[in-house]
Order: structure tokens, then sequence, then C-alpha cells
């Protein structure tokens, strides 16, 4: 690179001075290939592999609280366990997001989460605010975090032309192609 260039991944027009910075638009994004907007489908697949990835250990232990006592098949779960998923989860998130810019599953999947305004890597704090919504399901009552879990995820399928659901608005992301 020149002198003074600044590296983008996403395909955002070099700002020259603060007034005429602009947020990108689906025109700035190639309609395929690398940098491209996520798919809706490779956005669900990554996020199912990364449920799994924190849900199999405590599946695990969960196997672990089955019984039969007179016939009767008893799950006696330890009060904990949700609330380990939940931070087991969020960290996993927060973590893998601000240091490498995706999760397991989005890398697999064949994308990455990226800043909204410049295309760099998220900030730690946009890393926490873009898990927190969708984590924060689990801390509801189970007949209700279900329908707010497909509430949230399903934002990124209505979130507009760039697909920015609430995940990626309360953190100032976006989630782009990588390949």
């Amino acid at each position: 690179m020149a002198d003074g260039e600044e590296h983008r991944d996403v395909g955002v027009p070099p700002v020259t001075s603060t007034s005429s910075r602009r947020v990108p638009g689906p025109e700035d994004f190639p309609a395929r290939g690398p940098n491209a907007l996520a798919a809706p489908g490779p956005r669900f697949g990554a996020r199912g592999l990364d449920l799994l990835l924190v849900a199999v250990p405590a599946l695990i232990v969960a196997s672990f609280s089955v019984s039969e006592i007179e016939g009767q098949v008893q799950v006696d779960l330890p009060s904990w366990l949700p609330w380990l998923v939940l931070g087991v989860g969020l960290v996993y998130e927060v973590v893998t997001v601000a240091l490498w810019g995706r999760t397991v599953g989005k890398w697999l999947f064949g994308l990455r989460v990226a800043r909204y305004t410049d295309g760099q890597r998220p900030k730690p704090d946009q890393a926490l605010l873009r898990a927190l919504l969708p984590w924060a399901a689990y801390a509801v009552p189970v007949p209700f975090s279900g329908a707010m879990l497909l509430a949230v995820w399903f934002t990124g399928i209505g979130g507009g032309a760039l697909h920015r659901g609430l995940p990626d608005q309360a953190g100032g992301t976006i989630v782009v192609a990588t390949r």
C-alpha cells in the first residue's frame, strides 16, 4: 500500500475528511465473493453450529442428570447449568468476534463480522453489544426464550437491504462473506 492508504476490508470509499464521512449502503458491497453481504442461509448455518458448540458440553452434563425411578424418567438438571451455558456462549462469541472477527461457525461458513462504518474487526465493546442481545434471550423464562431468539435472529432477514439485524445494529457491525 502507498503511504497514507488505509486498509479497508469493506469496499467503502476512502474518507477524506470527517465532514464527508458516510455509512456504506448496499451499493458499496460486491454482489458476490469477498466482502459481499452475507446471505441468510450461511448466517443461520453459522449460528446453528456455534449454538451446537456451546450446547454439546451442556448436553453431556445433562445426560448425567437423567435417571429412572420406578419406571419414570427423571431429569434433575443442576440449577447452574443454564447460567453456565449463557456465560460460556456470551464469552465465546465476544472473544472470538473481538479477536478474529468471526466465530468458528462463521469461519466454516465463510463469513466475518465487520464494523459497519469502516469494515475493520469489531472492537471488544461492539462484540459485547452484538452478542448480548441474542444470548440475553436465554435468561428469559423458557416459554418465551425460544420465540425471543427466533425474533432476534430473524431480524437479520428483515434488517433492510444490508441484512443488519438487531444484534448488528446494537453492535454497529455487519456480516460479510470472506470467499
